[in-house]
């Protein structure tokens, strides 16, 4: 099942195994899948991050503020 799970080969600090391992184990998640679950959310975290700021680095190029913002998206739920 491991072999599924990580393809690669990781050294692991055996303490901190230990301690994730009864944590996982506490919640009833095998440590393994656990593992690959939270470094895929790690993963979406990092990329919305990379998004967020690509996305605030244009809006500071349009010379909008904040303000000018939240008045555009009340004026279109007012429309629509």
């Amino acid at each position: 099942m491991a072999n599924k799970i990580i393809k690669e080969q990781i050294t692991i600090e055996s303490e901190l195994w230990k301690e994730f391992e009864s944590a996982a184990k506490q919640k009833r998640r095998n440590p393994l899948k656990l593992l690959a679950d939270c470094m895929r959310e790690s993963l979406e975290i990092w990329e919305h991050q990379k998004l967020d700021a690509d996305i605030r680095k244009e809006a500071r190029k349009s010379g909008y503020t904040e303000e000018d913002a939240v008045k555009i998206v009340k004026k279109y739920r007012k429309e629509s």
